[in-house]
């Protein structure tokens, strides 16, 4: 009974809402409620306070949801180990990615070879994306700026370029190239803090010498290259983020002074997930992906 309780609680914090979470359990709201009440009465404590139709966790219940997210990590791992097949029969994989531009292709492909294993997808900047991870919301996770870190497990995919973005009826719209210095002055929609392109990007302008006039700082690349082309100002972003638009003309830096590598990831503690190993086969195998070989280094 005690697993049944931890296991409802589990879902309603990751979910952030007890309507939701019944959802993914497939149980009724009311069943979800009595768990996870029995289990705060079983120990007189209190793991989740209700604000309406949403719940936050209470600092004894964001230490117990580290602890059930690891025992459902676990779970899945029995499930899959006790699972006949060599294929995947069944199974949920979350993901966390900081850009829907560089990761349909991986999902076209999971899907069409394991059809019976479902996507859910979170998107947000890095920083969002990473702590997704860490804190076992995410089964994996694809960003940039995750290399060596102690807890996770992470391959390069491929490497972006960062070209200057402006509207088509800018000044600049027919150049050649941009040198980073003449960005001095000039208006500039950037995005938000937290995200890794800005921080990048920052760099890169202070290294050059230019301090543009940001007027506007937004939440996603979608809202900075609409931004950009409504005429408010010129960005910085990926070289295909902008080839996603044709309302942008999109300017190359000189000497490509700005990259940055995207990377698979998982948890070490999760590599051994079959689901999770078939995700990072599929997603090196695609164009500018690592070869299969990368996967034959463990954590």
């Amino acid at each position: 009974m005690i697993y049944t309780q931890i296991r409802a609680f589990d879902a309603v914090a990751r979910e952030g809402s007890f309507s939701r979470a019944a959802e993914v359990l497939g149980v009724t709201q009311p069943a979800l409620t009595i768990q996870v009440k029995a289990l705060e009465e079983r120990y007189g404590v209190k793991l989740l306070l209700r604000q309406g139709r949403t719940v936050t966790l209470t600092e004894l219940g964001a230490r117990l949801f580290k602890m059930s997210r690891r025992l459902a990590g676990l779970e899945e791992q029995i499930r899959e180990t006790l699972t006949a097949s060599h294929e995947l029969e069944q199974g949920q994989l979350r993901l966390a990615v900081d850009g829907p531009h560089i990761v349909m292709g991986i999902f076209a492909r999971f899907i069409a070879r394991h059809p019976n294993v479902g996507l859910s997808v979170a998107l947000g900047n890095s920083r969002f994306v990473r702590q997704e991870l860490l804190d076992r919301r995410a089964d994996i996770a694809i960003l940039p700026g995750v290399a060596g870190h102690p807890q996770i497990h992470a391959v390069p995919l491929w490497h972006h370029r960062g070209i200057v973005i402006v509207a088509r009826d800018h000044p600049w719209a027919g150049r050649a190239a941009i040198d980073l210095s003449e960005l001095d002055g000039q208006p500039m929609v950037g995005r938000e803090e937290g995200s890794m392109t800005q921080r990048l990007v920052e760099e890169a302008l202070a290294k050059a010498g230019a301090v543009p006039r940001t007027v506007l700082e937004l939440g996603s690349r979608e809202a900075l290259c609409a931004a950009v082309a409504a005429g408010l100002g010129l960005g910085i972003v990926w070289e295909l983020e902008a080839s996603l638009t044709d309302r942008l003309a999109a300017i190359p830096i000189a000497g490509d002074v700005i990259g940055s590598t995207d990377y698979v990831a998982c948890l070490k503690s999760e590599w051994m997930r079959k689901s999770i190993k078939a995700f990072f086969q599929v997603a090196l195998a695609l164009p500018g992906g690592r070869p299969d070989s990368a996967l034959r280094a463990a954590p």
